[in-house]
């Protein structure tokens, strides 16, 4: 029998990893449990590649949600600068009337209405770059809460994504795959 040099965990013959604390299991393993009131931390190791991988994707995705959000800050400024000259608002607003809900907003000027939700989609797209950059930091990094804000998420989306099966199928086999990798021991063990 033997035990895990860091916590005195009892192992299996076949373990490569601690099953408490996801240590990798060295042959000099004691043979005999460790006597600590409390077990050290795990050594972080070098970073897995699905976490690099995981990491590149996530920045990848930031980076675009800030191009996009740029983008659509610029095009509102452009519209409300006069961008819409090339189209009378008279008939913008003659055009729009045909459509049935657009109906409701006979009374808003529609190039300020839609310079206004412009902006808001643009801001809402640059905070969560933001917070995508942050991520993507913490992912690389090692930080715990990147690993449990990714989880959530991922459970968040398998939720949400079981409401429109089948079209979101392939999103829920990727969280789940995602959940399944992070909760692997050596992933735990990296950001531990």
């Amino acid at each position: 029998m033997s035990y895990c040099a860091k916590c005195g965990t009892t192992l299996e013959e076949n373990n490569s990893f601690c099953p408490s604390y996801g240590t990798p299991i060295t042959p000099s393993a004691s043979s005999a449990p460790v006597a600590s009131s409390a077990p050290s931390s795990p050594q972080k190791g070098s970073r897995p590649s699905g976490i690099t991988l995981l990491t590149l994707l996530e920045g990848i995705v930031s980076l675009f949600m800030l191009l996009a959000g740029v983008g659509v800050i610029g095009i509102s400024i452009f519209l409300g600068a006069g961008g819409w000259d090339f189209i009378p608002e008279e008939e913008l607003a003659e055009a729009l009337q045909q459509i049935p809900w657009v109906s409701i907003f006979t009374s808003v000027q529609i190039i300020a209405f839609t310079s206004s939700l412009l902006i808001g989609i643009g801001l809402v797209l640059l905070i969560l770059a933001v917070i995508g950059f942050i991520m993507t930091w913490g992912l690389w990094s090692g930080k715990p809460w990147a690993r449990t804000i990714s989880m959530v998420l991922a459970v968040i989306s398998i939720l949400t994504g079981v409401f429109s099966l089948p079209g979101s199928l392939v999103s829920v086999l990727i969280n789940i795959a995602l959940l399944y990798y992070l909760t692997r021991p050596h992933i735990r063990a990296f950001y531990r």
